[in-house]
């Protein structure tokens, strides 16, 4: 593949890790904009990369298995017991895929969702505006899939980018007062039955980091690989 402008990167200042303290967290950054921003974001993916805004980026620490970036791998799935019941408990759900436009109804939703589950973070503070630009500045294909009742009750959101070889999970929320329906745990699992349905091999989780609890839930995904050392591997 062949660009006609070169790919310039910068790394930004150290930084507190979020998930553990103690850590210093760097980021390894470049900017996608343009004609080529399809074939840069497909590209850069593959290498461990995740989109935010027009930007990519790949976290940078020390220890270099630290924070990996993850993968399902779509064609090997099956559902564990517990995954089966979720898919189960929550067959009546509506789900649609819309152009990604933001809706005060997601708004409203988000906020719930980031004070109950991320009130120590950085999101906590987003306004109106913050929220539209994540989920409408992006120069590729992406979309935002709402999850509804019956009587079309907002119960979850997922922004993603479709890429040439997988789904990529960008933020996903919901209604955090129904535990009991493990709504993250079933946005995941829609997005391998989407991926399936597309004869696409992979769902991009992002990054995990092994002993931050807050990323646990993403091992349960098997088969799982994790972008390390220039290859992709099952963990």
């Amino acid at each position: 593949m062949v660009f006609t402008r070169p790919q310039l990167f910068f790394t930004t200042p150290p930084s507190p890790c979020p998930y553990k303290e103690g850590e210093l967290e760097q980021k390894l950054v470049t900017e996608i904009t343009g004609d080529e921003a399809v074939q840069q974001y497909n590209l850069m993916i593959r290498a461990g990369f995740r989109r935010s805004h027009n930007f990519l980026y790949r976290p940078h620490y020390e220890r270099p298995d630290y924070c990996l970036s993850v993968r399902i791998r779509v064609t090997d799935f099956n559902l564990r017991k517990s995954q089966r019941r979720i898919w189960n408990r929550n067959a009546g759900i509506i789900l649609s895929q819309t152009r990604a436009i933001a809706t005060e109804e997601q708004f409203a939703l988000f906020k719930e969702y980031v004070t109950n589950r991320h009130g120590d973070g950085d999101m906590k503070d987003m306004n109106w505006n913050d929220y539209r630009d994540m989920v409408e500045c992006s120069f590729v294909d992406t979309e935002i899939i709402e999850y509804r009742t019956k009587d079309d009750e907002l119960l979850a959101a997922c922004l993603v980018d479709w890429v040439h070889d997988g789904v990529s999970a960008v933020y996903s929320f919901f209604k955090t007062t129904e535990p009991d329906l493990g709504l993250g745990s079933y946005i995941i699992l829609s997005l391998v039955d989407l991926a399936r349905q597309q004869k696409l091999p992979f769902v991009y989780l992002g990054y995990w980091i092994k002993e931050s609890p807050k990323m646990a839930y993403k091992s349960k995904f098997q088969p799982l690989e994790s972008f390390k050392a220039g290859n992709w591997q099952e963990i």
